[in-house]
């Protein structure tokens, strides 16, 4: 029974890569039932209850180096783990575990990897020194696989697939779930009462002096003056909710700020009642791709550029330059056209979602190689 050992910003209590933790978990067991799992984590007890998988402290070098000694492979598992913009520290330790693996003599695959921004010559010269001892590479886009290009990264075999949380299987979580949550918040979802919509709208905090969060307060007061129902969903807790808190601080109409620490299955059937989304989280995106909730996107970084192009939609405004008139235009286009837009996402899904699981058939066929 082979053993692989998952790396990747897990336990921080964000919903987007415990999407994306359950995307590569469900393909990998989808192709290899056999297989034993297990997860380097922040808060390994939760993430255990979470996810019924062995769980480990990702800060301890002595059980890092125990758990890969034990394991088959080394998957760095998904999500934005090569870049320097949050923290020039991310680099280093992931790359660090690399190392140790391939020290170790494991084999290592990246996962539908994410690459950039990277900024700091260091960290492009240890990207081009370890990741081209990793002996398999997936990208969730092209921009990713240039930049490895660029960076020096020749020597592995690198494809092109999609985020991991795109292979998931909606129909294992229910909507009625979310309703009933929407409902101990005072929220009725369209699908009980056709005359109200649900605008989901999903931030994070970002370092800028550009007075976004004004931008965005004025933009959610014209949407409930036209009678749709506000709800900000905290994509991780409770970072999210300070700044959503801070968006409603600014409004003149009512808003509701979901002020609860929700597990990805929750937040996965809230966001399939929402009639559409406004989202800077990644994974607000994704997740409304995946339930056919129209979306507006709000950049922060080109990962969501990246997204939004793949699924041939209009690119969305940046956070650091974002005007209430533009911003403005883009929800009232996508709240008039939503049927269209429905019906447009749909080929682009089916594509990334093959795309995604693609990842784990190329992690699985080589183990069994």
């Amino acid at each position: 029974m082979p053993r692989i050992l998952i790396s990747g910003y897990y336990g921080f209590d964000n919903l987007g890569d415990d999407t994306v933790l359950f995307g590569i978990l469900s393909a990998i067991r989808k192709l290899d039932p056999d297989a034993e799992l297990a997860v380097l984590s922040n808060q390994p007890n939760r993430t255990r209850e979470l996810f019924d998988i062995e769980a480990f402290n990702r800060w301890s070098p002595a059980v890092i180096t125990r758990e890969l000694m034990r394991s088959d492979l080394l998957v760095m598992g998904g999500g934005s783990l090569l870049q320097d913009v949050s923290s020039p520290r991310s680099v280093l330790y992931y790359l660090g575990i690399v190392a140790i693996a391939k020290m170790l003599g494991k084999p290592v695959v990246f996962y539908a990897q994410g690459v950039g921004p990277i900024n700091s010559p260091i960290s492009k010269r240890l990207i081009r020194n370890i990741v081209n001892k990793v002996d398999l590479i997936t990208v969730r886009d092209d921009k990713s696989y240039d930049d490895l290009k660029r960076f020096g990264v020749l020597k592995p075999p690198i494809y092109v697939t999609a985020d991991p949380a795109l292979a998931i299987d909606t129909t294992l979580f229910s909507k009625d779930d979310g309703a009933r949550i929407l409902k101990e918040f005072g929220i009725t979802p369209s699908s009980q009462d056709s005359t109200k919509r649900l605008a989901g709208i999903a931030i994070r905090n970002w370092n800028t002096t550009h007075p976004y969060q004004k931008v965005l307060a004025k933009a959610c007061d014209e949407l409930s003056r036209r009678g749709w129902q506000v709800v900000f969903i905290p994509m991780q807790y409770p970072h999210d909710v300070r700044v959503s808190e801070q968006v409603v601080e600014l409004m003149q109409e009512p808003a509701v700020v979901l002020d609860r620490q929700f597990s990805f299955r929750d937040i996965s059937s809230i966001i399939a009642n929402m009639d559409m989304i406004v989202g800077m989280r990644l994974h607000s995106l994704i997740l409304a791709s995946l339930y056919e909730v129209p979306f507006v996107p709000l950049s922060y970084d080109p990962k969501i550029d990246r997204f939004v192009h793949r699924m041939g939609l209009p690119q969305g405004e940046r956070v650091t330059s974002v005007t209430f008139e533009r911003l403005h235009d883009q929800i009232k286009a996508v709240e008039q056209n939503r049927e269209k837009i429905k019906l447009k996402m749909r080929e682009p899904l089916r594509l990334l979602r093959q795309e995604a699981e693609k990842s784990g058939e190329l992690a699985v066929k080589f183990l069994k190689r």
